[in-house]
């Protein structure tokens, strides 16, 4: 089975990846993220994810490397991560009632130079919340590295009233059902590694 490099420096990416039962290693690539001039969030998102992994490709070239990013998208405002309480506050209390769309890219890079790369949208529509449900839910989770503010992992739900889209994981950061598909294609299956033994184990096991 062949070695598998993560493209980021995201907690979340990482215990994404992680959940799923992959081994991996962390590289964190160094490139401009800056959008291009006239250019989406689909598009950003996909052309980011593939620089990271090419970028992180050329130091482990043996490897598999998987690229992801995520941009958000609210009234035709492209999201950023607010660093700071006040900016994430401003940010939150604008999304009230509103649709917000996020594009996750995820980019798989093999060691031949064939690149396996989709983006999946999420649509999240927000609920009426309150100032001091923004605040108590910006103490609690701090998502100054988020963009738009949301850590759809922890607490950020609490503020939604749907959520639309073909991977509830992408949100996190890192579709998980795409990057799997893809990494089957490069030979990586966390479920071909379950020994034998622990198989038989569970298939004679009798049902309660």
């Amino acid at each position: 089975m062949p070695d598998l490099v993560l493209a980021s420096s995201s907690q979340y990416r990482q215990q994404q990846l992680a959940s799923l039962g992959y081994r991996f290693r962390i590289a964190t690539p160094d490139i401009d993220e800056r959008p291009l001039p006239s250019e989406t969030p689909r598009a950003i998102a996909q052309r980011v994810a593939t620089m990271k992994a090419r970028v992180v490709a050329q130091k482990f070239p043996k490897y598999v490397v998987i690229g992801s990013d995520q941009t958000g998208v609210c009234n035709g405002q492209l999201l950023v991560k607010p660093n700071v309480f006040e900016t994430a506050q401003d940010m939150l209390l604008s999304f009230r009632g509103q649709s917000v769309c996020f594009f996750t890219a995820v980019s798989v890079l093999d060691p031949s130079g064939k690149t396996l790369c989709d983006v999946v949208k999420t649509e999240v529509q927000f609920r009426d919340f309150t100032k001091r449900e923004v605040n108590a839910y910006l103490t609690l989770d701090q998502p100054w590295d988020c963009a738009g503010a949301i850590k759809s992992e922890a607490h950020g739900p609490l503020l939604f009233k749907s959520v639309r889209s073909e991977d509830p994981t992408a949100i996190v950061g890192l579709p998980l059902i795409r990057t799997s598909e893809f990494l089957r294609e490069c030979g990586i299956n966390p479920l071909e590694l379950v020994d034998a033994k622990t198989l038989q184990n569970t298939t004679e096991r009798e049902p309660e």
